[in-house]
């Protein structure tokens, strides 16, 4: 690859690739406002100014160069930290703050804003404005983001965002000079599902999330690498809290999945994590037909000695699981039903989906398939299909025991019927529910940003979610029950962690052969093949 210098340090470069790009693959920062990798280069906040003392052809350019629409060339120096760069800095850093108010104590972006961060290391803190700051009304843009024009610095990231990304052109740049302003057209609200990104872009606080307004300084919260667990396409996110409580889901960079981005509807999903009015924390049996608080040890031999007072064959034993289950938790409660029952009636719900594709990459995030783990269902070989037949053949037959992990068919009031005749109901999940009803034991697991666990996408990329928050004191990850619960029935069950686990899934499944907690990274790993 040819090379190029900066600040004597030597970086490779693909043939058309700016200095910009090229420095930040090299690990190198070079401050910016409107340079964004996903959209069009348009250099207009100029604070990506660098010196190029040699061309490539022992000539310097004429003035400072923006980074960001230079290409880089074959034997290019460039000097980024000399007097002449720092001067530039200060004088952009001295325009850029002319009409800026100076509100960063009210601002949401405080604490995450490059306009702060950049004042603060390039500006001069020094400046000749002797006139009032513009001032633009209040508009409302829509539901989900806010816009504060007074903050903006025209970088355009927002307009070229719903022109190049979403394909929506429904934000704009209007006027000229003094008075140019960004809003939405013909002041309609915006409609499109991405529009949280619009916040994520926006490198001062022009546009904030309408959901994270005033609720808390960026500052304060701890970020967990993670992953969306609201459709197939399992975007990579940071699961942000504090004090144990979440307060937003924000996209992290992941090429293959989600690239930069993240829709309304996976962002909004946080609202899901810590309510407790629906849930129950505490292992409950049914007592005379009423549930009774019971401890872990007392429900386990309590199910050990109802197990073997039922004596079930083969057939007479079942087990159900949604799509919202971890690979670790569907090779366990597979692992049960073969080791303890010597069944292999383990079934999820095998729906028909779709992916709308359009000439926008970003619209492939959101799919008609609402689970994130089907593949992996598919891939360790549960039993489904699309009319549920088979299901409803085996549940036709006498069932004495019946597992139920999450909420699977939920839907369909036959399935429920029919299985609510088995003589035990086990019930593993976090909420109350249908099965919930007519489950005689009830055991608490924990939610995904409570666990660590892997999920396999709708493009069979294996994917890390990782422990975010502590989960209440009485319940426990499935994996963990299911592991107990087969130690309690007599088999050998020796799993400390989930990543012991899912290394056991790796030297026993072909799919995901090879596979171990850590070989599949931040980024996720394609399985070999489903």
């Amino acid at each position: 690859m040819p090379t190029f210098y900066l600040d004597d340090q030597a970086i490779e470069f693909e043939p058309g690739e700016k200095i910009i790009a090229a420095a930040k693959r090299a690990g190198i920062d070079i401050p910016h406002y409107c340079y964004h990798p996903a959209l069009s280069v348009v250099a207009t906040c100029r604070m990506c100014l660098v010196d190029i003392v040699d061309m490539g052809n022992g000539r310097p350019a004429p003035k400072l160069m923006t980074s960001c629409s230079t290409d880089a060339a074959e034997g290019m120096k460039i000097l980024s930290q000399n007097e002449k760069v720092v001067e530039g800095r200060e004088l952009v850093m001295e325009f850029l703050l002319v009409n800026h108010p100076l509100d960063c104590p009210i601002c949401d972006q405080a604490g995450e804003c490059t306009l702060q961060d950049f004042s603060f290391e390039y500006g001069s803190g020094n400046s000749e404005m002797e006139y009032s700051k513009r001032v633009y009304g209040w508009r409302d843009i829509g539901t989900f983001v806010t816009l504060e024009r007074n903050r903006c610095i025209h970088c355009t990231r927002c307009d070229r965002f719903t022109r190049e990304i979403t394909g929506t052109n429904e934000f704009g740049v209007f006027n000229r000079g003094h008075q140019l302003t960004v809003d939405t057209f013909t002041d309609q609200p915006m409609t499109n599902k991405f529009q949280g990104n619009m916040a994520d872009i926006c490198p001062v606080g022009c546009i904030t999330e309408r959901e994270f307004r005033f609720k808390k300084r960026a500052w304060k919260l701890k970020k967990t690498n993670s992953i969306c667990n609201r459709c197939s396409t399992g975007c990579n996110i940071t699961v942000e809290e504090d004090k144990n409580k979440v307060f937003r889901f924000k996209p992290r960079e992941n090429q293959e999945v989600n690239q930069w981005w993240m829709c309304d509807d996976g962002r909004i999903s946080y609202r899901d994590y810590g309510k407790n009015k629906n849930r129950f924390l505490q292992p409950m049996g049914r007592v005379k037909g009423n549930l009774v608080k019971a401890s872990w040890d007392q429900i386990f031999e309590a199910l050990k000695s109802r197990i073997a007072d039922l004596s079930p064959n083969p057939n007479e034993v079942v087990a159900l699981s949604d799509n919202f289950a971890s690979n670790e938790e569907l090779f366990l409660l597979k692992k049960m039903l073969a080791d303890v029952f010597d069944s292999d009636k383990i079934f999820f719900p095998l729906r028909a989906w779709s992916q709308h594709e359009t000439a926008y990459p970003i619209d492939s995030l959101i799919t008609t398939d609402k689970s994130p783990n089907r593949a992996g269902a598919i891939a360790l070989g549960l039993l489904g299909d699309e009319d549920d037949a088979k299901l409803k053949e085996a549940l036709s037959e006498t069932v004495k025991i019946a597992f139920i992990l999450g909420n699977p068919f939920n839907e369909d009031n036959e399935i429920l019927e029919l299985l609510a005749k088995a003589e035990l109901i086990v019930y593993i999940g976090t909420e109350n529910n249908h099965w919930t009803e007519k489950a005689d034991v009830l055991l608490p697991g924990q939610t995904h940003v409570e666990k660590e666990g892997t999920f396999t996408n709708k493009n069979s990329r294996v994917q890390r979610s990782n422990i975010a928050v502590k989960a209440p004191k009485e319940t426990k990850p499935e994996w963990m029950i299911l592991t107990e619960l087969i130690q309690f029935m007599g088999k050998d069950a020796d799993f400390h962690t989930s990543r012991a686990v899912f290394e056991a899934i790796g030297a026993s499944n072909d799919h995901f052969k090879g596979m171990t907690f850590d070989s599949v990274g931040d980024l996720g790993s394609l399985l070999t093949s489903i």
